[in-house]
């Protein structure tokens, strides 16, 4: 059992992807003023409240924000129930104290079917999405979702502008690091178009694979050819295209 809530801001933390960070964790767990018996998720009135403590202090301070980014430790932020709330009130705040600083939500969400969370996300100055699959049966076994998702999901990506897409390679039960994989993933990079691709060489956690492939660890791929794919991308597409060795925010 916990003994104690889970901090649920953190920062500032200097990161060579987002400059001077801040970060809230709308699913660290806690113990009290949740949202509902039996969640551990936190209250939206609790979330905003020590954001606000936090950013006044830091302003007052003469602190510089670059970036605030809204993640999940213990769960995908956009499963947080008062997300939309939540995100007003940061917005507001970081209107008032840090109005430089960009608002981003980082997430890894596989279905944008909800309205009510597209218009959230539009609130943000970037989503920063988790995109690192070019065929449906690898997207499937990384995922647990049913593969025909992925077609769904890419469709669903192209009502976005403000994309920043996210990916990691590896090899060992699954691997998405194939030459094929890799041209299937440009060919729906080109489809919603994000504003930049980021690739990162490892992850704070594997992205589960499904249960019946558990012999082998994953084996993360080399620089070079992390360099290779970043090249490929940044030819065939023209998007922005940066390689990354600090670990993703927790996501």
């Amino acid at each position: 059992l916990m003994s104690e809530s889970s901090p649920l801001v953190h920062g500032p933390l200097r990161t060579s992807r987002f400059g001077r960070v801040l970060t809230v964790d709308v699913t660290a767990p806690q113990m009290n003023m949740v949202v509902s018996r039996g969640s551990s998720l936190a209250r939206s009135s609790v979330l905003v409240t020590t954001f606000a403590r936090q950013v006044i202090d830091l302003s007052k301070g003469g602190e510089k924000i670059d970036t605030i980014v809204v993640m999940g430790s213990d769960g995908d932020p956009v499963e947080h129930p008062d997300l939309r709330e939540v995100t007003e009130n940061l917005r507001a705040l970081r209107d008032k104290w840090f109005s430089r600083a960009k608002l981003c939500l980082q997430t890894a969400l596989r279905d944008l079917h909800s309205f009510e969370l597209r218009t959230t996300m539009g609130m943000y100055d970037k989503v920063i999405l988790e995109y690192e699959w070019g065929r449906a049966p690898t997207f499937a076994s990384m995922t647990g979702e049913k593969s025909t998702q992925l077609g769904v999901l890419t469709s669903q990506l192209t009502h976005f502008d403000h994309l920043i897409v996210q990916a990691s390679f590896m090899k060992g039960p699954v691997d998405n690091s194939s030459d094929a994989e890799v041209q299937n993933w440009i060919k729906k990079l080109q489809e919603f178009r994000p504003r930049e691709v980021h690739i990162l060489p490892n992850k704070a956690h594997v992205a589960a694979v499904r249960k019946g492939a558990k012999a082998e660890k994953p084996k993360y791929i080399t620089k070079n050819r992390r360099q290779q794919i970043a090249d490929e991308v940044a030819e065939k597409t023209g998007i922005t295209v940066t390689i990354h060795e600090d670990e993703p925010l927790l996501v």
